[in-house]
């Protein structure tokens, strides 16, 4: 007997890994798709299985068949009469029960009955098809620290749940520019700031989103327009944007109590942090330049010595001492070409202050309270590095921005964890090539590349997590995306496709195979948020995003 949601049978010949089910009439003609996921009735069992290709057969078009001439001739052949059906090959992932989702021992057998995934068969769907914990549950559709993300692909309504206790286990997000790759991280930061924490109570995800091109503004401006405290959706404490000083002075800017400056201080910076920083600042590496950089340790100690509290303060109020203190280094044995090149580093280094203001201007970001203000009271900082954040800022300048953030971040957290405290922070960075890039990126180099090394493999010990978005995901350092165990995959270009399968420990065939053809919107998810043991295709509802994205909308037409 046919059940309802049937949408084949299984043919003989299938073992615990796949099985072929001819199409029911009613399932024809692209109402399975590739890469769906269907059940296999089996007796008392059900197993879960993904459709891996699709095959439409037509007894009359065959070939070398009868019907060849008649083909050739371009006459009608009477297809109603033709014996036709479609048959669907299916990957076997796991077989489903109550009690705990298991591996399959047994194949399905002939005849047996494969449906769409039905949530209201299952009394807990979250449960019963994708392994939540039943000690998460609050209530009905509603668990512990699960976000419910998208909807399975072929499925008008079925999110899948993501667990946000494995974000500390850093995540990427991979898609070229046109693939939904920033719509559907807007749609994952809506989700992190409503999470079901028990049944009277959700919190938000603390998070810093370095934003290189204007992509989450729309939530400054929606909090901004709409108040905070009126969107019972956004659990976050705060929401604020931060632009370069040279932008911050308009009046616009400094109107809006939700827009800040960006503000370094190089106080917070260890004398090793702070030389390296420089003389990458100038040369885009530190290589061979250790004598360079010890001459610039050994300066600030004197400087130090001499009873001066701040180097900061010096590096914008009285250059001259720095100079007179590095010049000083040729009684401590340094050579006179170190010193020159020293000096060289300097004066570009200056260009923080001289030509953006970045020393001078007062900000919450050149406190490390400001790390605490942020893990405190979950809220949500906007580094804005669009053009119109950072109108004429060049690349390495952002840099010198990601690299002081990242470095007081790891060190803060670092004090968290010795000192016995848990705070958790999603570090989001948009175009995550330019910031630790691989050596084959025309780049060559990045400012941050270390600390974000750093953050990558030892964040997740003590919270501290990394969000890396690329549109080419080869360009990125290869050892920071294997630390990445969480992967929202978007259509990539061609060139991508085998390094986007290595890092993510491979794919099945029939989802690599469509990585270049994915529709906008559609996401593969896999790995340790996920909560079953292989991927999943999404598809993000645009209805579903609660704040409507600007950017990159245009008017072509009406302005021609």
């Amino acid at each position: 007997m046919i059940t309802k949601d049937a949408v084949g049978i299984i043919l003989s010949g299938a073992t615990t890994r796949e099985a072929t089910c001819q199409l029911l009439k009613e399932a024809e003609k692209g109402k399975i798709r590739e890469g769906m996921l269907l059940i296999v009735n089996s007796g008392e069992r059900k197993i879960l299985c993904r459709v891996s290709q699709i095959l439409p057969h037509n007894a009359f078009y065959t070939e070398g068949d009868p019907w060849s001439e008649a083909r050739r001739e371009g006459r009608p052949i009477p297809e109603a009469v033709a014996r036709q059906y479609e048959i669907c090959k299916l990957e076997l992932l796991i077989e489903v029960s109550k009690e705990r989702n298991k591996e399959i021992e047994y194949p399905p057998r002939p005849g047996d009955i494969v449906v769409k995934v039905d949530p209201e068969v299952y009394e807990n769907y979250e449960e019963d098809l994708f392994s939540v914990p039943k000690d998460k549950r609050i209530s009905d559709g509603v668990y512990r620290g699960i976000i419910k993300f998208g909807s399975l692909g072929g499925y008008g309504s079925l999110p899948i749940p993501l667990d946000v206790e494995k974000i500390p286990m850093h995540l990427a997000v991979f898609g070229v520019t046109g693939s939904g790759k920033s719509f559907n991280t807007g749609y994952l930061i809506e989700k992190l700031v409503n999470i079901p924490k028990n049944d009277s109570e959700h919190v938000s995800y603390p998070m810093i989103i370095i934003d290189a091109h204007g992509d989450y503004l729309d939530y400054v401006n929606y909090v901004d327009e709409n108040g905070l405290e009126n969107l019972d959706w956004i659990k976050s404490g705060w929401i604020q944007r931060y632009v370069f000083p040279n932008i911050y002075i308009k009046p616009e800017f400094r109107r809006s109590e939700l827009v800040k400056p960006i503000g370094i201080n190089l106080d917070l910076l260890n004398y090793t942090e702070l030389a390296e920083i420089i003389v990458t600042y100038f040369k885009g590496t530190t290589e061979g330049a250790e004598q360079q950089i010890s001459g610039l340790i050994r300066a600030f100690e004197l400087i130090r010595e001499a009873g001066y509290s701040s180097l900061h303060d010096l590096f914008y109020r009285d250059k001259d001492i720095l100079s007179e203190y590095v010049d000083r280094l040729q009684n401590e044995g340094f050579f006179a070409s170190t010193i020159r090149a020293i000096n060289n580093q300097l004066n570009e280094f200056y260009n923080l202050e001289d030509k953006y203001k970045l020393l001078s201007i007062d900000s919450p970001l050149k406190s490390d309270k400001f790390v605490d203000d942020i893990t405190n009271n979950r809220g949500i900082a906007i580094i804005d590095f669009s053009a119109e954040g950072a109108p004429g800022v060049d690349l390495k300048t952002k840099q010198l921005v990601m690299t002081y953030l990242a470095t007081i971040l790891f060190n803060k957290f670092t004090e968290y964890k010795l000192n016995g405290i848990q705070r958790y922070l999603l570090f989001i960075i948009e175009e995550a090539q330019n910031f630790c890039p691989d050596r084959s990126y025309p780049i060559a180099s990045s400012l941050a590349h270390s600390k974000l090394s750093a953050i990558a493999t030892q964040g997740r010990k003590f919270g501290l997590s990394l969000c890396l978005i690329s549109q080419r995901p080869s360009f990125v350092d290869r050892i920071v995306l294997s630390m990445c165990n969480t992967f929202l995959i978007h259509r990539v270009s061609p060139e991508d496709v085998s390094f986007v399968k290595s890092v993510t420990g491979g794919l099945p065939q029939s989802l690599a195979a469509r990585l270049t053809t994915l529709d906008t919107g559609e996401v593969i998810v896999t790995g340790q948020m996920v909560t079953v043991p292989f991927p999943l295709v999404v598809k993000i509802p645009k209805e579903e995003r609660k704040v409507k994205p600007t950017i990159g909308e245009t008017n072509v037409v009406d302005n021609l």
